[in-house]
């Protein structure tokens, strides 16, 4: 909660724009009835942007773009939906009026050129030279990389305000959407934070995650649509059809001024040839254009690859991606100087590196200024070149429709998994990147295999048939070195997406045509299995483990106050044979109510039994009390809260306060995400630099860690979560040591995704395929391991990668992933990798949820579990 004094809403200089919008010095002496001239932003915000020390407010920003499109005939403001805290998410719309008056049309003939079947290239040529290209500008993805926020008025501004050849011509042959702030959460927080500690001795930059959940990985979010700002960008593209677009972003300080396409090797081969050559030849432009106004220190092909496309949705739609990244100056908004007064960055002069930049300082004013110049001179060429640009596109996606023989015919997705939820949220996931799935309406024969009706079918020949292939099939990618012989050139994020391995689901692939009756899917829904009647007072409900989708169940029954137990081992009941973990639900009102509403949303079948069977088991603790450690800006842990909130876990963060008291009186289980280190959670935030607000974040103490292990000598559950289990390491003394090699030539695994043996009868386990593959990381570790049970391990030998990329696999042999460790009175389980990473990993997120219920619960034997299910 912010209990900081707000300034006023508007700077004085606003203020006087607003209300004397007939005043002389804003009419043109030209005629009366002439439009007003357009207030710029210096005159608004009362400084230029850019200037030292200062930065416009995200409020501020949107009046300023309202006001614009209120004098403007060129200018549209809307708000197309709602963040993930609940404030607007505007778009501003620029191009001439005529145009403005025509977008419907604009948009239907994009929409066609998308989707080229049955157009001859005759009426393609037509229709590109009868409308104008769409280019979608983004900026504020990352809410501290303020100066793509703060450019944003001056783009805007010039092209309402400024009479010349160059505007007149992108206006009336282009049509730009600019998205001002993709995060309008974050760019809020930073940049009220930074001026409400203007004059004091605390840091100016806001600690936290700028977005509500999953901070700067909102751009990591582009295949799986999990967050609000995500699904509202992509449903934009997916409406307009983009020609070009435009990511506005900053880097670090020390190299390069400013980062431009072509990227770095390598290139997914599922874009299309020709938007990487459009990627290239328009980020040449861009850089051609920086250099012409003497602006040094341009690089390109280097750091940023055109691979995953977690980034990068847009290129597999036929839109360029044209990646633009200033450096960044200090402490946000003020200059940035050399360490020893000399020239910043590189100074060597390369084929990808011109001109290095000679100057020993560099400001937020040059940020906002290169971002300009690289605005307007991808602009400039669109407009140029209008009618090549909506032709290329129409060639690209001419391209995905037309069937090849060096690639698939289609996909697979057979009926009856053992997980429909997973199924569902697979093809729920293609459908909304605007993939078309098929359903057979009879049985039909691929690959020489018989599917089922109602198997589900994905041609390749589609328009986006490329972005299916991306996410369906594994990837393989290029072992790439800075040298040969040397250390690996590491990729700029992750290297494997696999969908099906990561969720669970078999998808086969289909080289050769096949014929199969079907219907299109129109939306995809969740399985509506059967839900059996009332059992009856010595009878039960049963749920199997195999659906990652079981958690939602266990937070709905636990909500419900329904008496819950897991099987302990495998058994038989009413015709059907039930594996360990299966869950065993008391007969009542409240257990059905619940159980009928997670069955309706996910598909998962519910079975009931008349007889209770009579098999070992657990009993979950009712109103299981999860703790979810909350660390500053820790951003697997804010996966980890939006992942719980979606599937109603009863939860609660864990912060510095709850250590000064009994840890056992306010939690059952607690876990430890990803990034959290002992110093984290002793030190903490520095309490001089960061106000009282963030009290909550300060650090525990020696105290507060021996709390923490007494928490678990007495009974609690601490589960620690990839380079966390090195914090459980030390808490806890546990006899487990890191098995890799440190050293990048010998061991290399940047988010790939690998073999895995579980052991299935262990509780952590349930409902895991004993070979079900898992992520793992540059940060995750296997072990050596002298004592704990081990619940899975890597292969003894054979191929550890699946998809993705790995050096020395060979070290990972027979190493342990997850370890189940017995501390006192309470249990430790260790992952070794992420299980939930960024919630791609879905089908091990069992794993965590099983271990979160297993330590709180209690055994409960054959014999009397009918008689528990009934008190």
């Amino acid at each position: 909660m912010r209990t900081w004094k707000r300034r006023a809403l508007l700077p004085a200089a606003a203020l006087l724009a607003l209300t004397l919008p007939l005043s002389s010095s804003l009419v043109l002496n030209s005629a009366a009835t002439a439009a007003p001239r357009i207030t710029s932003p210096e005159q608004f915000f009362g400084f230029p942007l850019g200037a030292e020390g200062k930065l416009a407010r995200w409020d501020d920003l949107v009046k300023y773009y309202k006001l614009v499109a209120d004098r403007s005939d060129k200018v549209l403001y809307q708000e197309i939906g709602k963040t993930a805290s609940g404030r607007p998410f505007p778009l501003v719309t620029v191009s001439s009026r005529d145009n403005l008056k025509n977008l419907d049309r604009i948009k239907q003939i994009n929409q066609r050129l998308a989707d080229p079947r049955g157009l001859s290239e005759a009426e393609a040529k037509k229709l590109a030279a009868q409308s104008k290209p769409v280019f979608l500008l983004e900026a504020a993805i990352h809410s501290t990389e303020v100066g793509t926020a703060q450019v944003i008025p001056n783009i805007l501004h010039r092209l309402a305000d400024e009479k010349s050849t160059t505007i007149s011509e992108i206006l009336n042959n282009v049509v730009l959407l600019i998205i001002p702030a993709q995060s309008p959460d974050g760019t809020e927080w930073v940049g009220d934070y930074f001026n409400e500690t203007a004059g004091t001795n605390y840091a100016r930059t806001y600690p936290d995650l700028y977005q509500k959940y999953i901070g700067h990985d909102d751009n990591r979010d582009w295949f799986m649509f999990t967050q609000p700002e995500t699904q509202i960008s992509v449903t934009l593209q997916n409406e307009w059809k983009p020609q070009v677009v435009q990511n506005l972003h900053q880097m670090g300080n020390a190299r390069g001024r400013i980062f431009v396409p072509p990227y770095l090797s390598p290139n997914d081969p599922n874009i299309d040839p020709i938007t990487v050559q459009q990627t290239n030849s328009l980020g040449m432009e861009i850089s051609r254009s920086l250099t012409a106004e003497g602006k040094k220190g341009v690089n390109w092909g280097s750091t940023y690859d055109y691979w995953t496309p977690s980034r990068q949705y847009m290129t597999y739609h036929g839109a360029p991606r044209i990646l633009v990244e200033a450096a960044s100056a200090q402490d946000l908004a003020y200059p940035y100087r050399s360490s020893d007064g000399g020239p910043i960055g590189p100074q060597e002069p390369d084929t990808n590196f011109i001109e290095p930049y000679d100057q020993s300082t560099w400001t937020l004013a040059q940020i906002v200024d290169y971002l300009d110049t690289s605005v307007f001179g991808a602009l400039s060429n669109v407009a140029k070149y209008k009618t090549e640009w909506l032709y290329n596109f129409y060639r690209t996606q001419r391209n995905a429709v037309d069937p090849s023989a060096d690639k698939p015919f289609g996909y697979i997705v057979p009926a009856g998994q053992r997980d429909p939820f997973a199924t569902y949220e697979l093809l729920k996931t293609l459908q909304t990147g605007d993939v078309e799935i098929e359903q057979a309406t009879s049985a039909f024969t691929a690959n020489g295999k018989q599917y089922a009706a109602g198997s589900w079918v994905i041609r390749y020949a589609q328009p986006y048939g490329r972005f299916a292939k991306t996410l369906l099939e594994a990837q393989d990618y290029p072992d790439l070195r800075e040298y040969p012989g040397g250390p690996p050139q590491s990729p700029y994020d992750v290297t494997a997406q696999t969908l099906p391995m990561l969720l669970g689901v078999q998808v086969d692939s289909a080289a050769k045509p096949f014929t199969a009756a079907t219907t299109q899917v129109k939306e995809v829904q969740p399985a509506n299995p059967a839900f059996p009647g009332d059992p009856g007072a010595g009878g039960a409900y049963l749920v199997g483990p195999e659906s990652y989708g079981t958690a939602m169940m266990i937070a709905a029954l636990q909500k419900a106050g329904a008496r819950t137990f897991r099987a302990s081992a495998e058994f038989s009941a009413g015709g059907r044979t039930y594996a360990p973990g299966t869950l065993i639900v008391e007969p009542s009102k409240a257990a059905r109510t619940a159980l009928q509403d997670v069955s309706r949303k996910t598909g998962i079948p519910v079975f009931g039994v008349g007889q209770a069977p009579r098999v070992a088991a657990e009993r979950l603790k009712d109103n299981t009390r999860v703790g979810l450690f909350r660390g500053v800006n820790n951003i697997p842990g804010g996966w980890m809260k939006w992942l719980f909130e979606q599937y109603g876990t009863g939860f609660s963060e864990v912060v510095a306060d709850d250590f000064t008291g009994d840890l056992n009186a306010k939690f059952d289980t607690i876990v430890l995400p990803a990034g959290i280190s002992r110093a984290d959670i002793v030190s903490g935030l520095n309490r001089d630099r960061y106000p009282a607000e963030w009290s909550w974040a300060y650090g525990v103490g020696e105290a507060g860690w021996a709390e923490l292990r007494k928490f678990v000598e007495d009974g609690g559950t601490l589960l620690a979560i990839g380079d966390s289990v090195a914090t459980a390491r030390q808490l806890a003394s546990l006899p487990i040591t890191p098995a890799l090699p440190s050293d990048e030539h010998e061991f290399f695994s940047p988010g790939s995704i690998l073999s895995q043996r579980f052991d299935t009868a262990d509780p952590v386990a349930w409902g895991m395929r004993p070979d079900t593959p898992v992520w793992f990381g540059e940060d995750d570790q296997a072990y050596n391991v002298t004592g704990g049970d081990v619940v899975s391990s890597f292969p003894t030998s054979g191929e550890q990668l699946q998809s993705g990329w790995l050096i020395g696999g060979e070290h990972l042999n027979g190493k342990a992933n997850i370890v189940k460790h017995q501390v006192g009175e309470g249990l430790i389980v260790t992952f070794g990798s992420e299980p939930t990473f960024r919630t791609w990993s879905r089908d091990p997120s069992k794993l965590l949820f099983n271990a979160i219920y297993h330590g709180p619960s209690t055994t409960v034997d054959a014999a009397a579990l009918p008689g528990a299910l009934r008190r």
